[in-house]
């Protein structure tokens, strides 16, 4: 038999061994589940009395840190998600067009993009005159009077009176002028 079974014997041995130690590990797991829901029954009864047995009031008392621990932490949660929460939508404006959702100017009714920066409408606002207004480049919708992006479709407006067009904004420029009086840029 020899160096064979002797190899054998410990290739046995180690399985043996290693379910004894499964076994083993099995069984804390189990005394640890009792062992929890023993304190967990003891926390609830002193929770619900406020007193305990000398020994584990300690415990008790230590587990009451923790949890207004938790309670701070949750409630400086609450404080962030209320600091960093986006504002409010815009009230609706008085004359029934929409308003812009990010700089709050009043758009002609129905339209989908404002007219300053070009976000997106949302609220029902007040139906102002397009008479003398801009002319979207894009879908060639009429908008109002200075107005550098279409409500209806977002584009860059060309001003309906005469005049140079800003390249880079869409603003009406005076004839003569070589710089935008809306946003600088170079005509």
């Amino acid at each position: 038999m020899g160096v064979l079974g002797n190899v054998k014997d410990k290739a046995s041995g180690a399985i043996e061994t290693a379910k004894l130690n499964s076994k083993i590990s099995s069984e804390q797991n189990a005394i640890d589940a009792v062992m929890k829901q023993i304190g967990e029954f003891y926390y609830k009864k002193y929770a619900e009395t406020k007193t305990a047995d000398e020994s584990i009031a300690g415990f008790c008392k230590t587990i009451d840190g923790h949890y207004a621990a938790i309670a701070e932490a949750k409630a400086e949660i609450e404080r962030i998600k209320v600091k960093t929460a986006p504002p409010p939508a815009p009230a609706p404006a008085a004359t029934g067009g929409t308003v812009c959702t990010v700089c709050g100017k009043e758009n002609l009714p129905g339209a989908k993009f404002c007219t300053e920066c070009g976000g997106k409408t949302a609220v029902p606002a007040p139906a102002p005159s397009a008479a003398g207004g801009t002319v979207c480049t894009v879908c060639g919708k009429e908008n109002l009077p200075g107005a550098k992006f279409c409500t209806e479709c977002g584009g860059k407006t060309a001003s309906a009176a005469s005049g140079t067009v800003c390249p880079a904004c869409g603003a009406q420029v005076a004839p003569g002028m070589k710089f935008c009086t809306a946003c600088g840029a170079k005509v």
